[in-house]
């Protein structure tokens, strides 16, 4: 049986964004801009598109596995989040994640968005 890496420890629905949050709590060593990334939280933001019923929550899980141990510039923004921009391939096919620390934080990564690139 395979090791387990997240484990869902929260769900809540924001009625302030109407949106769902998974948060997970991270299992192994996870680094991140040479941070220790403990939490992730994913949005159902990615939902509200169309065509991408074939993201799920999992699938996100199995491609930030492949952050680990990556160094990112962020994008550039207005405002004061520092949002992040991660191409990744998974069975040939390319995915774009994007992401930004959880505010206040320096060890809980926000997933906002995933979809793949055609």
């Amino acid at each position: 049986m395979p090791r387990q890496l997240f484990k869902l420890i929260s769900k809540e629905y924001s009625e302030k964004f109407q949106e769902w949050w998974w948060t997970y709590e991270v299992l192994f060593e996870f680094i991140f801009n040479k941070r220790t990334i403990t939490y992730i939280t994913i949005t159902s933001y990615y939902q509200t598109k169309l065509g991408r019923k074939m993201i799920t929550n999992e699938l996100i899980l199995e491609l930030l596995v492949k952050l680990n141990g990556k160094i990112l510039e962020a994008m550039e923004y207005d405002g004061n989040r520092e949002p992040y921009e991660w191409e990744v391939f998974r069975q040939g096919k390319p995915y774009v994640l994007f992401f930004w620390f959880k505010d206040d934080t320096i060890n809980h990564l926000w997933i906002r968005n995933c979809h793949w690139i055609d």
